[in-house]
């Protein structure tokens, strides 16, 4: 049982960009409240390692990983990662065999991308969502609906934006001013499901 602090759903922004680093460690972190910048050697690790560990670091010191932002890096690939960073995804590229596809696999409690390595990466991005919905239905259904609310509660010349417009499902209601990370964690406590593979499985 993982207990959600209230700085624990502040979203953090990442920016990660190629650099040198420091001589005695392949990643640099610098970060506080406000956001954070991760600078690498890709020589001695790699980008799926980096995002990985600075998702962990984070939330070592009790921040969320919110959106990361790749800078100088392939145009697909920043597409990529900031829109699995927004599931709170970790993307991993895997020659597991059995990964031929695209895939959202849970692993104890984090989730990641599995793309099989030379996928071409925009048609990684344009599965994305589908492979999200198959892996956490009940999370992509109402992450649909906090779009479907952002839509009713947008102001018109008509009709001004209402701040109480939401929409309720359930025992939990979705305004405009819902985020995503807000539906990804229970208020009080998220309960980590049970591993749907081991971790020793991934090549």
């Amino acid at each position: 049982m993982t207990t959600v602090t209230r700085r624990r759903l502040s979203l953090v922004p990442v920016r990660v960009r190629c650099g040198t680093a420091r001589p005695d460690k392949p990643i640099t972190l610098r970060h506080s409240a406000a956001g954070a910048t991760v600078e690498y050697d890709p020589e001695r690790t790699t980008l799926d390692t980096v995002t990985t560990l600075t998702r962990v670091r984070l939330r070592m010191e009790g921040y969320t990983l919110g959106e990361i932002l790749l800078e100088d890096h392939d145009p697909q690939l920043t597409a990529l990662y900031r829109a699995c960073s927004r599931l709170h995804l970790d993307v991993e590229h895997t020659r597991w065999p059995r990964i031929t596809e695209p895939t959202v696999v849970d692993r104890e409690g984090d989730w990641s991308y599995l793309v099989p390595e030379q996928w071409d990466l925009a048609d990684a991005l344009e599965r994305l969502p589908a492979a999200f919905a198959a892996a956490r239905p009940d999370i992509a259904r109402e992450l649909e609906r906090l779009e479907e609310a952002k839509c009713t509660t947008r102001p018109t010349s008509e009709s001004p934006e209402d701040p109480a417009a939401c929409t309720r499902y359930g025992s939990r209601t979705v305004t405009s001013s819902t985020s995503p990370t807000d539906l990804l964690f229970t208020p009080a406590t998220a309960t980590r499901r049970a591993p749907a593979w081991s971790p020793g499985d991934h090549g």
